[in-house]
């Protein structure tokens, strides 16, 4: 088992989910909390749906290799992600 290259990705992990900030409420003039909540649903769904296949070709050779690939193939989806939200969104007229 790698234990550097696991601790490495954990650490990395942690971090990034440390700096990772939420900006405050999508909104957009004269549109209501609901319609704004309902477009950051659709938002997130289809950020999700591209990113469903993030890592599925991977093929690890031990259980070490397969915890960290999956830690570090989840950081990149969630990046992903909050990038395919927010482009998203502004591209429906909303700004934070």
């Amino acid at each position: 088992m790698r234990i550097p290259a696991f601790a490495a990705v954990v650490t990395a992990s942690l971090t990034l989910a440390g700096c990772a900030s939420n900006d405050g409420p999508w909104v957009k003039d004269d549109t209501p909390r609901s319609d704004a909540d309902q477009a950051l649903a659709d938002c997130k769904y289809q950020a999700e749906a591209a990113t469903i296949g993030i890592g599925a070709n991977d093929h690890p050779r031990t259980w070490g290799d397969a915890i960290a690939d999956g830690i570090g193939d989840g950081v990149v989806q969630a990046m992903d992600e909050a990038e395919l939200v927010k482009s998203c969104m502004e591209a429906r007229g909303f700004r934070r």
